[in-house]
Order: structure tokens, then sequence, then C-alpha cells
């Protein structure tokens, strides 16, 4: 039997936009770079590198559905992602907290910038014809 978190998480991604997929995979990538930031402070190596390679995995979905073709901002968002990645990586090898939380940071403003942008189109689907939400699994465990 599913526990009813679990059972909440699967309705949410199965019922979520576009927009509210990008948002539940920045929440995961941050979530597991604090978890890895803890780990760090307590000395587990193993955890703080499981949790790096979870959030780096999600960096790594995100990177793989930007649309090329819309323009100047996917560009932008490929590099940071990208640096974002690069720093991660340097941070697991260090064992940086420093690095993981600055990306930390970068992830939190981009979320915050995304969560702004979901509401308007909220606002003005609301005001359209509701139309199915297209589904796609996310492995949040890499």
């Amino acid at each position: 039997m599913q526990s009813p978190y679990k059972n909440y998480i699967k309705q949410e991604v199965e019922g979520a936009t576009k927009g509210k997929l990008v948002l539940l995979l920045y929440d995961g990538a941050i979530k597991f770079m604090r978890i890895a930031v803890k780990a760090i402070d307590d000395k587990n190596i193993q955890d703080s590198h499981n949790n790096i390679m979870k959030a780096q995995n999600i960096i790594y979905e995100l990177m793989s559905t930007l649309n090329m073709d819309a323009g100047d901002i996917s560009k932008n968002l490929l590099r940071l992602y990208d640096f974002m990645v690069w720093q991660l990586i340097e941070a697991n090898r260090e064992k940086s907290k420093d690095k993981v939380e600055s990306v930390i940071k970068l992830m939190s403003n981009l979320r915050e910038a995304w969560r702004e942008v979901v509401q308007k189109e909220e606002g003005t689907a609301a005001k359209q014809e509701p139309q199915e939400a297209e589904v796609r699994s996310i492995n949040f465990a890499g």
C-alpha cells in the first residue's frame, strides 16, 4: 500500500502542467542539494555524493527539456544549468558546502522567477478553456 505522501506526490506530478513540472524539478534539486549540505556538515561522504548526483540528474533533465528554438533565454538557461552542473561536480570532488550553497541560491532564484511565470499562465489559462495536461515521467532518484 502506498503512503499518503507518495500518493499525494504521484497525483501532483500526474496532474501537473509543464510549468508546474519544472517547479517540481527545481524543488527536487534544491531538496537534494540541502540534504547534501547537511551530509557534508556531518562528514557523510556517501550521502553527500548521492544527493549531489541526484541534483545533477535533475539539472540534466531540465537541460534536456529546453526548447533551443525559443531563442536567447533557452541558450542562457543552458549555460546557467551547465555552470550549476560544473559547480556541483567541483563541490562533490572537494566536498565544498559553499559551492553547493551557491547552486542552491541560483536554483532558488530561477525557481522564484519560474513560479511567477506559472502563476501568470494559470491566471490566463483560468480565463480560457481548460486543456488536458501533458504527463511525463520524472525520475528524481537518478
